[in-house]
């Protein structure tokens, strides 16, 4: 329909737009749970966590991105959503996330070793495992 109205949507990171385009809906991760978005939104800032960001295309199919923690600003029609990472779905390199997440596994394992505590950041590496579980995950969809 013509007539209807459309969210304006761009997904942005420190290494440039990943995403910009007309939407019908937007569904990101925050902090609390999904928060779902529809054109004629009240204005809104809220913080997201690491996920899977879903934007409905106008013609009704849906894109994926795994992303990982910033905000989202919402103003009426206008989405914007700026993440430290973002990929799309179908661009996930499964074999590159699976390697990320055995590596963070190896380190988090270190977490009993007096030695290993002052050599290996454990929060890096539960992030780390965090955004490998995320891409896995939201390649597994398609």
């Amino acid at each position: 329909m013509s007539d209807e109205r459309r969210l304006q949507v761009e997904i942005v990171t420190p290494d440039g737009s990943v995403y910009t385009g007309a939407a019908g809906m937007v569904v990101v991760p925050g902090i609390e749970g999904e928060l779902g978005v529809l054109p004629q939104h009240e204005p809104l800032v809220s913080l997201v966590a690491i996920g899977e960001a879903r934007v409905q295309a106008p013609d009704g199919t849906w894109e994926r991105f795994a992303t990982g923690i910033g905000y989202v600003q919402i103003l009426f029609d206008k989405v914007l959503l700026v993440v430290d990472q973002a990929e799309q779905a179908g661009r996930i390199d499964v074999a590159r996330a699976e390697a990320a997440r055995k590596r963070a596994d190896d380190r988090l394992a270190l977490r009993g070793d007096p030695g290993a505590q002052a050599e290996v950041d454990f929060y890096k590496a539960e992030q780390a495992m965090r955004r490998a579980e995320n891409r896995l995950k939201v390649a597994a969809r398609l």
